[in-house]
Order: C-alpha cells, then sequence, then structure tokens
C-alpha cells in the first residue's frame, strides 16, 4: 500500500501551518454506506414497515402470551383487583399453613425471623403494617416485592400457589406475640 505524503495546506493562521491529513478510504467507503442505508431504511420506519418499540414489544408479549397462556392466566381470583372478581381469602387448614410455614422457614426468616417477629424486615405479628394487612395485601406484597426496602419480588421464584400458601401462614402468625419483637413499624390497622 502506497504511503501518502504529507502535505502541507496552503493556508496558515497565527503562523499555524496543517498538514492535510485525508481519510483512509476504507472509512469514507463505511461513512457513505451509512448514509445509503439512512436513506433506505428512514422512509421504510416512517411509512410504517419497520415497528417502532412499543410496538414491537406489544407484538412479543402477544405471542408470549400464545405460547405460555398459564404464565398469562392471572394468579388466583382478586389479585388483580378488577371489578366483578372475587375476593381472595386464605386457606387456614394444616396442609396449606405447613406449605406456607415451609416456603416461610426457608425464604422468609433471613429477613422476617424464624417466628415472624422482625429482623431486617418487619415484624409480621403485630398489629402495623406497612403495606396492608389483609390477605391480598400480603399476597400483592409477597408478589411484587418492595424493591425499595429491599424485598424482591417472589412471583418468579415461587410461583401462586406458593404465595398464596406462605401468605396464609402470615396471615395466621398475627397476633402470636414471639419472644423479641421488632419495633412496630406503618400504620395501625387492626382495632
Amino acid at each position: 500500500m502506497p504511503k501518502e505524503r504529507d502535505e502541507l495546506l496552503d493556508h496558515a493562521y497565527d503562523g499555524i501551518r496543517e498538514y492535510n491529513n485525508p481519510l483512509p478510504k476504507w472509512w469514507l467507503w463505511m461513512f457513505y454506506g451509512t448514509i445509503l442505508f439512512a436513506a433506505f431504511y428512514n422512509p421504510w420506519y416512517w411509512l410504517g414497515y419497520a415497528l417502532s418499540g412499543p410496538e414491537e414489544y406489544r407484538q412479543e408479549v402477544v405471542e408470549a402470551q400464545r405460547l405460555h397462556p398459564e404464565a398469562a392466566a392471572p394468579a388466583a381470583p382478586g389479585l388483580q383487583g378488577g371489578a366483578g372478581q372475587a375476593a381472595l381469602a386464605p386457606k387456614l387448614d394444616a396442609e396449606t399453613l405447613a406449605a406456607g410455614k415451609a416456603i416461610f422457614t426457608q425464604n422468609c426468616t433471613p429477613c422476617h425471623g424464624l417466628q415472624g417477629q422482625g429482623g431486617i424486615g418487619p415484624n409480621l405479628t403485630d398489629e402495623y403494617w406497612l403495606h396492608g394487612d389483609s390477605y391480598e395485601s400480603i399476597v400483592n406484597t409477597i408478589t411484587h416485592g418492595v424493591p425499595d426496602k429491599g424485598m424482591i419480588p417472589w412471583q418468579a421464584t415461587l410461583g401462586p400457589q406458593k404465595i398464596q400458601q406462605v401468605a396464609a401462614y402470615i396471615v395466621s402468625l398475627q397476633g402470636t406475640h414471639p419472644p423479641n419483637p421488632k419495633a412496630p413499624q406503618g400504620q395501625l390497622l387492626k382495632k
């Protein structure tokens, strides 16, 4: 490849002269190629043949719902709070509570304590609640988490059935008065 000679340009600014340093040909051809691509892509996009980001996302959501309808179904009646849905009520039978206790012991005790007395997380046995004391509120808090307080959403990890079991267990903890409870946090919701 022949080396280009450095040539001084004819003009000078305050006694400073500059060299003529042309860009490499391969770089110029890439630059011209991007201009050519934009000349065809922009009208293609503006005329609606290409999808915008939100439209592409909506199509992917519809496709995912078609491929995995079980994931698109509501976890249980009442979770979305829509009109006409039945209220979500806990199952407090021994089997559900035992399953909920096992899930709680495995996943929740590091923050809420072995008996729900609180630790890093709030006390789950008193009458003070940060995000509501109803069964639906507890299910919603477990499902979606409270990321700004450090509680992760458990929906993907546990699934709807296990979330309902652990929420039922938490409802059963209310008023148990374990030793060394954490100080009350939130609003007094029971009288």
